[in-house]
């Protein structure tokens, strides 16, 4: 029977479960109904109550603020027609009134408020249910999305340890049960958002879903998924694309290339003294990792490198044996990624860049990562070359937006305005999820105390 669940589960819902939740399946069923035929099995999964033991249901408010922080920059290019917009596995509904949230407080000052209409669906019954009485525990409101937290308030109700939405915030959006690997119902959307469900697919059915999705799709619409999940992304239909610190995916336009979209950073980070930089993060995508042909990423462990970087001697010992054996292209695919980080730092300190430059260039061709970007980042940083350093400083961050210290690097490169108290708060947003993983090491081993009391003080100013 076990094995029964599991092949269902895949076939039916596209997932590969857990066996400890194939199990709990399995009590239920035989709790509630007795026994455990083929109807009663096939109902479960046909009606959606066995998705509830299967899936992942992890939501909370404007959860990944890049990805609405882009929304905004494209709510004035719809301001004469409708938005149409699906949040597609919406768990208990918290994206989709994130989304409305932020139409909603768009329009409070825009001189031609937008019309839109949020569809949004899950597979599991109870939890579009959750969604559609807009009950939540005060879970959802989290650190991650805290820029835009100032949004909730008009139309989050508090009572006891709990928080309501207005009725007002739900007239525009409906709430449905449906199965991704099924069809959706014959619509055209501008905008699909598909986030942190992509992974729990089988590679198996995860091409049905992106059909599904991107028929659904206007040409030159474009697909949001979760920061973790583009690199398994792989559709003809689809061109990845990113802007402004957001990597995104876009319908292509039948018989041309699709549209390229363009559009300012939004209000709140734009600043009249801070002028965006001329390198493109899109030139990263052309340029530098097609010329690196980056592998893999590999598991640094932090502590290790603060261990050897705290001798010097030690640390100026691996750095001359890592310059002997790169030197010897036979023997380098032995290196160590912790050594080679070490000596990196290491050189940079000494203020040698080319060995550093040498030693970064392989390090690149093993590790696509927030560190290694990070470390790319510091080499122009140290040499002045502030816009190049941006550019790292932000790839670093759009792949592990807790690596504080490429978001303390941005905050100082920004002289003031709007764009400077937005990365401030972000850095500090970051230091908070991530000062207890020894990242200071790679930024100048103070403690992350004293990054955060100059964050402080950069806010206070």
């Amino acid at each position: 029977m076990t094995n029964f669940l599991s092949r269902a589960a895949e076939e039916r819902f596209g997932i590969k479960a857990d066996p400890d939740d194939i199990k709990k399946l399995q009590e239920y069923l035989g709790k509630t109904y007795g026994k455990e035929d083929a109807g009663i099995l096939n109902n479960a999964f046909s009606s959606g109550e066995a998705a509830g033991f299967l899936t992942v249901n992890e939501t909370y408010f404007f959860r990944e603020p890049a990805h609405f922080a882009m929304l905004l920059d494209l709510l004035p290019s719809f301001e004469k027609t409708e938005i149409e917009i699906c949040s597609a596995a919406v768990a208990a509904g918290c994206e989709a009134y994130s989304i409305a949230m932020l139409i909603e407080s768009y329009n409070k000052g825009a001189a031609r408020p937008i019309a839109y209409h949020i569809d949004a669906f899950d597979i599991d019954p109870n939890v579009i249910e959750t969604a559609c009485r807009g009950i939540y525990s005060t879970r959802t409101l989290r650190e991650d999305g805290n820029c835009f937290r100032y949004m909730t308030e008009p139309y989050l109700e508090k009572q006891e340890d709990s928080y309501h939405v207005k009725d007002d915030l739900k007239k525009n959006i409906n709430f449905f049960v449906h199965n991704l690997m099924d069809a959706l119902p014959p619509k055209e959307y501008d905008i699909v958002f598909f986030r942190n469900a992509f992974i729990y697919f089988t590679s198996r059915y995860r091409s049905r879903v992106l059909s599904n999705l991107s028929a659904v799709l206007k040409a030159g619409g474009i697909l949001f998924l979760g920061v973790s999940e583009t690199a398994g992304v792989h559709h003809d239909g689809l061109e990845e694309k990113n802007r402004n610190e957001v990597f995104y995916f876009q319908k292509s336009v039948t018989g041309r290339e699709p549209h390229e979209l363009s559009f300012p950073a939004p209000d709140f980070v734009r600043s009249a003294e801070y002028p965006e930089a001329d390198y493109p993060v899109e030139e990263y995508q052309k340029t530098v990792m097609p010329r690196k042909q980056r592998q893999k990423e590999l598991c640094f462990d932090i502590s290790s490198v603060s261990d050897i970087l705290s001798c010097e001697e030690k640390a100026a010992e691996l750095t001359e044996r890592i310059q002997l054996t790169l030197q010897d292209n036979s023997l380098s695919c032995g290196l160590d990624g912790n050594e080679l980080v070490v000596s990196v730092l290491h050189l940079l300190k000494q203020g040698d860049f080319l060995k550093a430059g040498s030693v970064l260039e392989y390090l690149e061709t093993l590790d696509d990562s927030s560190v290694t970007a990070f470390l790319r980042g510091e080499f122009f940083f140290l040499q002045d070359l502030f816009t190049e350093a941006e550019l790292y400083y932000r790839i670093s961050l759009i792949k592990n937006d807790a690596f504080w210290p490429a978001g303390y690097r941005l905050s100082s490169l920004s002289s003031a305005g709007a764009l400077k108290k937005y990365r401030v708060e972000k850095a500090l947003e970051g230091l908070r999820r991530g000062r207890d993983l020894q990242y200071e090491v790679l930024i100048g081993g103070f403690s992350p105390d004293y990054y955060a009391s100059v964050l402080l003080k950069q806010k206070a100013g």
